[in-house]
């Protein structure tokens, strides 16, 4: 009895997981051992990122234009045409009616708490805060910080020389959002998760995976390192 009351006061597991695409790296037994799950925007469960759908956190126009509003397809292709590549921006419209229901929760994620996250980066005692607003993403891991959860991170970039994709992406995007067409700073966000990390507020081991067969990780300049339970969790999928 004791056991079981012990097992059940432990803190829940929850993964934080940005949309980043593996192809090689077996993702889906990993992202479903963790008890609680945050997907972003046009997420997409089932393609080497985990079978449950969990929780899907929106930003602003995504989850007016699909929740709120709930716009046709024509309205949404004209909308996001220049953001993702059409033929998946179609398939992700028709997945997301037939299978929205399935997620734990739809919500919007407040992108302009921001303020509130550099208070916390500075109570933590942090050189780095937002400059910009903060990403779904990371606005996602401050609310979990603030509620005290356990938070581990899949899927986002912590090297400077990686360019910050998404699954889905329109050609070229990406560079564009890099070079600074957007309201984010994405180096700003890098040195917040690496210094995070390394201050054991949340554990990025899983952001320096490299997406080959074989477990091995990509170095960075935050000399960040995996966490003992990372690799654990990692030896022991590799060994089933």
């Amino acid at each position: 009895m004791r056991a079981f009351r012990s097992k059940m006061m432990k803190s829940q597991k929850v993964l934080i997981l940005g949309n980043k695409q593996y192809r090689n790296f077996k993702l889906d037994e990993i992202v479903d051992s963790f008890d609680i799950i945050y997907r972003f925007n046009l997420a997409w469960p089932g393609k080497n990122n985990g079978t449950k759908f969990g929780r899907l956190a929106m930003c602003s126009h995504v989850y007016n234009n699909f929740v709120a509003r709930t716009l046709d397809k024509e309205a949404i292709i004209q909308i996001y045409e220049c953001d993702y590549e059409l033929s998946f921006l179609g398939e992700w419209y028709d997945f997301f009616q037939e299978n929205n229901e399935k997620f734990e929760e739809m919500y919007h994620e407040n992108e302009h708490n921001w303020d509130a996250w550099n208070e916390m980066l500075e109570s933590y005692g942090s050189p780095y805060i937002f400059s910009k607003m903060a990403s779904t993403g990371y606005s996602t891991i401050f609310r979990n910080l603030e509620q005290g959860s356990e938070i581990y991170v899949l899927g986002f970039t912590l090297c400077d020389d990686e360019l910050r994709e998404t699954v889905g992406d329109a050609p070229g995007i990406a560079i564009r959002r890099e070079q600074g067409a957007n309201c984010h700073s994405f180096s700003d966000e890098r040195q917040i998760l690496a210094w995070l990390h390394n201050s054991k507020k949340v554990d990025a081991s899983l952001c320096m995976l490299n997406d080959t067969e074989e477990i091995s990780f990509k170095p960075n300049m935050y000399n960040t390192e995996p966490s003992q339970f990372i690799l654990k969790l990692l030896k022991q999928e590799a060994d089933a």
